[in-house]
């Protein structure tokens, strides 16, 4: 990877959405740290770093390192470290007593969730985001055309985390006519969703759900269901290397293109 690619790569970290969050995960160390020893008996019982601080922080890196295992992307790993560092800066607060630097703090963390949301991945990509209540038909209409659906949740925290592997699959897979990357909002469209069997409940372990129609039926989707609606494979991760490996994409995309250099050549 090239200098300026990575460099690249680390300018959404100056979004509002990481910037902020990564301030607010080292908040407590900064404020202990840089707090004038004046200021400090009026925040803290100790301006130190004490035993207890160092429980907690080991207990944060333990449970970073098992959930950093599920993570997607490295922008998902970044808010899941900051997730629990904040998490982990309330309990020190609390346990330091400074209960209304722990209520301030909340309220900024709660700031930060209803008003800086994860970014949707910027530059060019192959997405198609589909804003009508006919999916169906238009999946039906014409059986030539090979669809990967996204059904998602802009609200949904799993969702935001999938967006940048479904846009990287996109690139990689969706420069063809006949076979379509598609986002569909399911918030919007509740009636729509009903049909394609995604529950769209704020607890609900089926967003996001990918699917795949060949022939204007589905013929896979992930997670998977049962009769009755239930996700079989939750706890399954929705990577890239997943996906292609368990739709065939590279398969699907050779034979959609070879399909299109034949038909370019009957045309002529």
């Amino acid at each position: 990877m090239s200098t300026l690619t990575s460099f690249s790569q680390l300018r959404i970290l100056l979004h509002p959405h990481y910037s902020v969050n990564i301030f607010l995960s080292v908040f407590y160390l900064l404020l202990k740290q840089l707090t004038p020893k004046s200021l400090s008996p009026y925040i803290f019982v100790n301006n130190e770093i004490t035993t207890q601080d160092t429980q907690v922080l080991l207990l944060l890196a333990t449970i970073i390192t098992i959930r950093g295992r599920k993570t997607l992307t490295w922008l998902h790993y970044i808010d899941t470290v900051c997730k629990y560092s904040k998490m982990a800066n309330c309990l020190l607060f609390y346990r330091e007593q400074a209960y209304v630097s722990l209520i301030l703090y909340a309220l900024f963390c709660l700031f930060h969730f209803l008003f800086f949301a994860t970014p949707e991945p910027t530059g060019k990509t192959n997405i198609l985001y589909y804003r009508a209540n006919n999916l169906d038909n238009e999946i039906r209409a014409d059986s030539r055309i090979t669809w990967f659906v996204c059904f998602y949740a802009p609200w949904s925290p799993p969702c935001q985390n999938f967006a940048s592997v479904f846009v990287d699959l996109s690139t990689r897979f969706g420069d063809l006519k006949n076979f379509k990357f598609v986002k569909f909002d399911v918030s919007r469209y509740q009636a729509e969703a009903e049909k394609f069997k995604i529950d769209t409940s704020t607890f609900s372990k089926q967003l996001p759900t990918v699917v795949l129609f060949q022939d204007g039926k589905e013929v896979k989707r992930r997670p998977q269901i049962d009769v009755k609606g239930r996700v079989l494979d939750a706890q399954r991760l929705l990577t890239a290397d997943y996906l292609i490996n368990e739709f065939g994409l590279a398969e699907i995309y050779t034979r959609e293109a070879d399909k299109l250099k034949a038909n370019n050549k009957k045309e002529q």
